[in-house]
């Protein structure tokens, strides 16, 4: 009477990952771990369980929690910098690449929640030189969108030597970084409305923000 399978018998052997496919898994656990919890309260084992793998082969990729931290900051920072470079630069008037800017930053945020609120909503970390480097990236967002918008502001007759540049370039980068934060509070609003809504106010300013 043949032996009935056993559940080893069974199971189906587990594919073996390769370097690659472990740094990204742990990259991915490591951004929702620290945009739910924060630096101070996440520790390197719910890490490594998250993303399947053990603490030794997390070392082997990241010798500790802060280089882990400050990896997947930048890396997540130049994602979303792609997704604005992307808009800015897109093909259509002035105001067709405002409004591009605006829904591909907007799709980016909803697609990556996690990623939102480690850049944008960040949990103190406890680390005052940590808080810098997330202080650092804001600025830089901020200075990106200041040399993509530049040309575009010149032709518009702003003197790019005066502080006018900063001061526009803050209020929109801010702008954009708290419509991003309300969408993800009002998500069944459609992103097309979102994103036009926000053009006009922009591109027509307070005085005229109900023209089409």
């Amino acid at each position: 009477m043949p032996a009935e399978p056993t559940d080893t018998a069974e199971r189906a052997p587990r594919r073996r990952l390769r370097g690659p496919e472990r740094r990204t898994r742990i990259e991915a656990a490591a951004v929702t771990a620290f945009a739910l919890r924060g630096y101070d309260a996440t520790s390197l084992g719910e890490i490594a369980t998250a993303a399947g793998v053990t603490r030794t082969v997390m070392y082997d990729h990241f010798p500790d929690k802060r280089a882990l931290y400050l990896h997947v900051l930048a890396s997540q920072q130049e994602l979303m910098l792609d997704e604005i470079a992307g808009g800015i630069t897109s093909e259509g008037e002035p105001r067709d690449r405002v409004r591009a800017t605006f829904a591909a930053y907007l799709r980016f945020t909803r697609d990556h929640p996690a990623t939102r609120r480690l850049l944008l909503d960040p949990i103190p970390s406890g680390d005052s030189e940590l808080d810098e480097v997330v202080h650092t990236y804001l600025q830089a967002r901020a200075d990106a969108i200041g040399a993509l918008i530049s040309a575009d502001l010149a032709r518009a007759g702003v003197d790019l030597g005066s502080v006018s540049l900063p001061v526009m370039v803050a209020a929109v980068s801010g702008a954009a970084d708290g419509l991003a934060q309300w969408w993800a509070l009002h998500p069944r609003t459609p992103l097309a409305a979102v994103a036009d809504a926000a053009t006009r106010l922009l591109w027509n300013g307070l005085p005229r923000a109900g023209e089409p």
